[in-house]
């Protein structure tokens, strides 16, 4: 099997655009743009070879599997047999929600377990066993991700569910007939600095290495050069 039988097909945008926010480029700019785009890549898979690249994937996924809820995030708070403490609440632009007993409940920058588990500690007081309680994330609203480069619609994404590598440049659909896949990295930004993670994409789809087809976090670029 080649390697080019399994890209996608580049489609190209649909009129009047589509669900991410795209910035023409000229035509003259056009190779400065590339060229930009292949020094990101180039500084995260240097030295990689056309095997896969040394990074630990599976660290990173487990991290990332962890959605870090925003304020505009709607909540659902659940407590088993316990209607009293149940709700569902959308986290303030303050990042706060209000559960019922509870009161104020900081959301904004932590996981839905976190905040389970604080409402739950909370609450004990009022009950002679610690109440079992979930937290879910209803509806996204502040999880965004950014696809740029040799794609069809390079932009701003805000999908209503976490979304990996694949499934954003699905988003801005597809390839363009300039693209390079197996140099695409991720550009994040948290609590380590601002890191490029490289993405083999030939590795995830031809050799099912699917560990690599990362989950992104919020505020994530995905460079296509």
């Amino acid at each position: 099997m080649t390697r080019a039988s399994t890209r996608p097909v580049p489609t190209p945008p649909p009129p009047n655009g589509g669900p991410g926010r795209t910035t023409p480029t000229a035509p003259g700019r056009r190779w400065s743009t590339r060229l930009v785009i292949a020094l990101l890549a180039g500084a995260a898979l240097a030295g990689c070879g056309g095997s896969m690249p040394k990074f630990d994937y599976d660290a990173e996924r487990k991290a990332t599997s962890k959605y870090s809820i925003g304020p505009g995030d709607i909540l659902e708070v659940r407590a088993w047999n316990n209607d009293a403490l149940s709700a569902r609440a959308t986290v303030r632009p303050d990042g706060y929600i209000t559960v019922p007993l509870v009161g104020e409940v900081l959301a904004a920058g932590r996981t839905a377990i976190d905040i389970a588990n604080e409402v739950a500690n909370r609450a004990e007081k009022y009950y002679t066993q610690k109440p079992v309680v979930s937290v879910e994330v209803a509806e996204l609203h502040s999880y965004r991700v950014y696809v740029v480069g040799e794609v069809a619609r390079p932009g701003e994404f805000t999908p209503t569910a976490q979304v990996t590598v694949l499934q954003a440049i699905a988003l801005a659909g597809g390839f363009s007939r300039f693209a390079d896949p197996d140099d695409i990295v991720i550009v994040r930004r948290d609590s380590f600095g601002e890191r490029r993670i490289p993405f083999p994409y030939s590795r995830v789809v031809e050799d099912g290495q699917l560990r690599a087809n990362l989950p992104l976090q919020s505020n994530d670029t995905v460079v296509v050069p």
